[in-house]
């Protein structure tokens, strides 16, 4: 075999390494639980109603926002059922969900100083741990952008060795060796 077939055949095999590692990372992100803990039951009915009057959705975000809310009264009423006494609340997340609920309380438009108050209050209790959160998935897709990267310059290696290969057999047959 020639050194640039081995090359090729190098680079394919960390292609498809690094195309497993990407694939598993992308469904770990996809399954991925991200928590938003409360110190307050009554914060969590709070963000569900700024959730179903106080965010404007649009036909993009209408399913992710149905489902974000869905979640939410379904993770309250498993904490109102529970016979336990918790110090805290944590509601799990899905990436998608996460960005959902980081939206709803970046992009919304109120009136009233009451509502302006109820608003500021409830992103004071929930913003640092949503903060966290989007961090977490932050850092989690720059390192899947970055296997992404790295596939892409795999693949531009590859090409250029299977020309370079396909213009040395041309040489060769051209030149009668």
């Amino acid at each position: 075999m020639s050194k640039e077939n081995t090359t090729q055949e190098e680079l394919i095999q960390q292609r498809e390494e690094l195309g497993k590692r990407a694939d598993a990372l992308q469904l770990d992100a996809a399954e991925r639980l991200f928590e938003i803990t409360f110190t307050d039951q009554k914060m969590i009915k709070t963000v569900m109603d700024h959730l179903n009057k106080g965010y404007t959705w649009k036909t993009h975000d209408a399913a992710v926002l149905v489902t974000l809310s869905d979640n939410f009264k379904k993770q309250n009423k498993a904490f109102t059922a529970s016979t336990e006494n918790l110090d805290t609340f944590p509601i799990s997340l899905r990436g998608h969900e996460l960005n959902a609920l980081y939206q709803a309380l970046l992009n919304c438009t109120g009136t009233g100083v009451e509502n302006a108050r109820r608003f500021i209050t409830m992103l004071t209790h929930v913003g640092e741990t949503v903060s966290v959160a989007m961090t977490k998935l932050s850092d989690l897709n720059a390192e899947i952008n970055t296997l992404h990267t790295q596939l892409a310059e795999l693949d531009a290696g590859i090409v250029t060795e299977q020309v370079e290969a396909e213009l040395e057999d041309k040489e060769t047959v051209e030149s009668g060796n």
